[in-house]
C-alpha cells in the first residue's frame, strides 16, 4: 500500500519580501507545526520538510530543528527531509543530529537528501557549488558509517578529514534511517538507485515517456547495487469544491512558483515553456498537474500517477507554496484530504 505524505512548506511569503519580523517568524513556525499535527490527525503517513536558505521568504530554513519539533508534537507519523543537503554541512555533525531525531521519534526518520541546486545556499554557508557532487558522495559515505560503526574510524577524502569519528548514540532503527535521495538528471537519478534506499521525484512537466526512461536508469542502478527500486513522487495541488475554485485560490499562486523554478534552472526550457510568459492556467489544465479540483479529480489523478510509475511507495502532498494560500484555508484543505481522498484511494 502507499503511504502518504504531507509537506508544510517553509515557504512563508511573497519571493524577495522585506526581512519578516521576530513576531511574524514566530507566527510562522507555530504554524508549521500545526499543519504537521493536522496531517497525523487526518491520517496522513508523513510529514516531510524540506531546505532552504539565504532567501526571506525561506522563513525556517534548517529543517532538522524543525524536525525536532514535529517529533515533539507528533507520536505515529514519520518525519523526513525531502530533501536537505548534505554538502552545506559537516558530515559528522549532521549524522549526528539526524541519530538524535531519529531517537527522540523512537525510529521516525526519513533522511531525504540531494546535492543541491541554487548558488545562493552555497555562496550562503562558504561551500563552492562546484563541489557539491563530490561533498555529498563522501558526506553520505562519512554518514553511514558513523551510524554504524561500533569503534572509533578515521575518514581520509578528497574534502573531509577525520582521525577519530565515533558517534554515539546511535539511531534508533538499525542500520540507520532510511536515505532517500532527490534526482532530476540521468547522472543524479543513477546515484540515488546506486547509494540511496529510494528515488525521491519531483517531475513538473515531464512527459510520461521521458519519467519511464528516468525510471529505467534509477532501477537499473538500484538493482546493479543489490538494492530494492523504491519511489517517491512528491505533487502539488488543491482541493476545492470545482476546479474553477481550485485554479483561483492556488493554481495562479502555483504558476508563481513555476517561474521561480525556471528562473533559477530547477524547470528546464521545452518546446512548451520556453519563458516564464509561457507559464499561464491554459496551458498546464491538459498536463493534469498542479492536481486541482474536486476528490473525484484527485483520486483519478492519483491513480494516473501510481500506474505511470509502475507503483508508488510514497506519495508526498504539498498545498501550500510561498505565496499561500492563507493558513485557515490550508489547514481545511488538509483536512478534506484526509476525510474525501485518502480512504477512497486507499481502498482503490
Amino acid at each position: 500500500m502507499i503511504s502518504i505524505g504531507y509537506m508544510p512548506d517553509t515557504h512563508g511569503g511573497p519571493y524577495e519580501q522585506p526581512e519578516p519580523s521576530a513576531e511574524r517568524s514566530a507566527d510562522f513556525a507555530a504554524q508549521l507545526l500545526d499543519e504537521a499535527a493536522q496531517a497525523e490527525r487526518y491520517g496522513f503517513d508523513g510529514v516531510f520538510v524540506p531546505e532552504r536558505h539565504a532567501r526571506t521568504e525561506c522563513m525556517f530554513p534548517s529543517p532538522l530543528p524543525l524536525l525536532a519539533a514535529i517529533a515533539a508534537r507528533t507520536t505515529r507519523v514519520k518525519i523526513g527531509t525531502d530533501v536537505l543537503m548534505p554538502p552545506l554541512y559537516n558530515p559528522v555533525h549532521l549524522a549526528q543530529s539526524a541519530a538524535l531525531i531519529d531517537v527522540l521519534s523512537r525510529g521516525r526518520l526519513i533522511v531525504g537528501a540531494g546535492v543541491g541546486y541554487h548558488p545562493r545556499y552555497f555562496a550562503h554557508f562558504g561551500v563552492p557549488i562546484k563541489q557539491r557532487e563530490g561533498r555529498f558522495e563522501e558526506s553520505l559515505e562519512i554518514m553511514k558509517r558513523a551510524w554504524t560503526s561500533t569503534e572509533p574510524f578515521a575518514f581520509h577524502g578528497k574534502y573531509y578529514n577525520y582521525e577519530a569519528i565515533h558517534l554515539t548514540p546511535k539511531p534508533y532503527q538499525r542500520p540507520y534511517p532510511p536515505l532517500w535521495i532527490g534526482a532530476f538528471g540521468p547522472k543524479s537519478i543513477a546515484r540515488a538507485g546506486r547509494l540511496g534506499d529510494a528515488w525521491t521525484m519531483a517531475p513538473f512537466f515531464d512527459g510520461v515517456d521521458q519519467i519511464k526512461a528516468h525510471l529505467d536508469i534509477y532501477r537499473e542502478a538500484a538493482i546493479k547495487a543489490g538494492k530494492t527500486p523504491r519511489l517517491v513522487l512528491l505533487r502539488d495541488g488543491w482541493l476545492a469544491s470545482s476546479r474553477e475554485e481550485a485554479e483561483q485560490t492556488f493554481g495562479r499562486l502555483w504558476l508563481e512558483e513555476c517561474k521561480f523554478y525556471f528562473k533559477w534552472g530547477m524547470l528546464a526550457p521545452t518546446p512548451e515553456f520556453a519563458s516564464e510568459a509561457d507559464f499561464t492556467l491554459d496551458k498546464i489544465r491538459p498536463l493534469g498537474y498542479p492536481i486541482m479540483g474536486t476528490a473525484d479529480d484527485w483520486l483519478e489523478q492519483l491513480d494516473f500517477w501510481d500506474r505511470a510509475m509502475g507503483g508508488l511507495d510514497w506519495l508526498i502532498l504539498r498545498v501550500r507554496i510561498p505565496l499561500g494560500p492563507a493558513p485557515e484555508k490550508v489547514m481545511e484543505c488538509i483536512q478534506r484530504l484526509g476525510e474525501e481522498v485518502l480512504p477512497r484511494f486507499r481502498q482503490a
